[in-house]
């Protein structure tokens, strides 16, 4: 009786155990890995310094020390969805300010003058715009306001001298942007149309760049970019563009004022960026640059050869000079 009770038992169990009678699947061989969790914000964080502050072409002075935000959300598409392309809107804030306010247009005049030798200078910048990935180009249309800030955007001193008609410093910019982008092989050209609503005038500009690995974590990235100007004044007053057009106070010391605004080639800028892969997150951007003022532009950095007024010298001063600079950025991606 005994063994007929344990074999009874033992049948029990096994059946009890079978997947198919137990009412569960077997499991596979080769298990699926769940998928990670993706917990990327599509924030990008970035903190840097330059040794010249340069845009567009224009050198605004040294040591200019900024951070920034800057993000992308995803509208419509994805992964090229039937070949239909994403939309996303990409969106920045940018703050910059020149360290030892070491500007490039404040004039060595004497003390008695009145005028200071330096100026600070601090620019936020707000931009979004909507743009279209369609895999081999991509465009975009967007906006951006630029406000311009510290002594050299309120007049540098020259509005609060006795006798000077005053109206000198620089403008808030508002601007629209179209842009195009596209991958020729491992050459990356970019090209932009941007008006400025507040001040008029066009700005174009064509890029290019090429990212060579070295390691896993280290790159080198040369990049080159040509400027184009139609009436464009950077949003410099009309006092200001005179006087650094070699006009003088009140633009009536000779010279060639820069009325209207630059039409023409402004300046060809080439540089290198070395990025630094520091982890999955974090990347450290070391590069060195060269900014070489063309045709008006040229033209301009000869008006520091032109006096403030007469006898007292001491006009713009390098803004438009050839320049070689370097800088870092530090961006943490979220």
């Amino acid at each position: 009786m005994k063994l007929t009770a344990l074999l009874k038992t033992l049948g029990l169990m096994a059946l009890a155990s079978t997947p198919a009678l137990a009412g569960t699947a077997p499991a596979p061989k080769n298990p699926i890995a769940p998928a990670p969790v993706d917990d990327d914000l599509g924030i990008v964080a970035s903190i840097g310094y330059d040794s010249n502050y340069v845009w567009r072409g224009i050198n605004y002075g040294q040591h200019w020390v900024r951070a920034g935000l800057n993000g992308g959300i995803l509208l419509a598409g994805g992964a090229a969805e039937d070949g239909a392309g994403s939309t996303s809107l990409l969106w920045d804030v940018n703050y910059g300010s020149l360290a030892g306010d070491q500007d490039s247009f404040s004039p060595s005049l004497p003390a008695f003058v009145g005028v200071p030798t330096t100026s600070s200078f601090q620019r936020l910048s707000l931009g979004a715009a909507v743009s279209h990935d369609l895999g081999p180009v991509s465009i975009s249309f967007g906006y951006s306001y630029i406000h311009n800030m510290g002594l050299l955007a309120n007049g540098s001193g020259l509005n609060s001298i006795p006798g000077v008609t005053g109206g000198y410093g620089m403008n808030d910019i508002q601007q629209l942007t179209l842009g195009v982008s596209s991958n020729l092989g491992p050459v990356v050209l970019s090209s932009s149309a941007n008006y400025d609503l507040v001040n008029g005038g066009w700005y174009f500009d064509l890029n290019a760049k090429s990212t060579i690995a070295v390691t896993d974590a280290i790159s080198i990235v040369p990049h080159a970019g040509l400027g184009y100007g139609i009436n464009y004044n950077a949003g410099f007053t009309q006092a200001s563009r005179n006087l650094i057009g070699g006009g003088g106070v009140n633009g009536i010391f000779g010279g060639s004022a820069y009325t209207k605004g630059i039409s023409g080639w402004t300046a060809l800028n080439v540089g290198i960026d070395f990025p630094i892969k520091l982890n999955s997150r974090a990347t450290l951007t070391p590069y060195v640059a060269f900014n070489l003022p063309m045709g008006p532009f040229q033209n301009l950095a000869r008006s520091s050869t032109q006096p403030y007024a007469p006898g007292i010298g001491g006009g713009p001063a390098t803004a438009f000079h050839s320049v070689a600079y370097y800088g870092v950025t530090l961006s943490v991606r979220f």
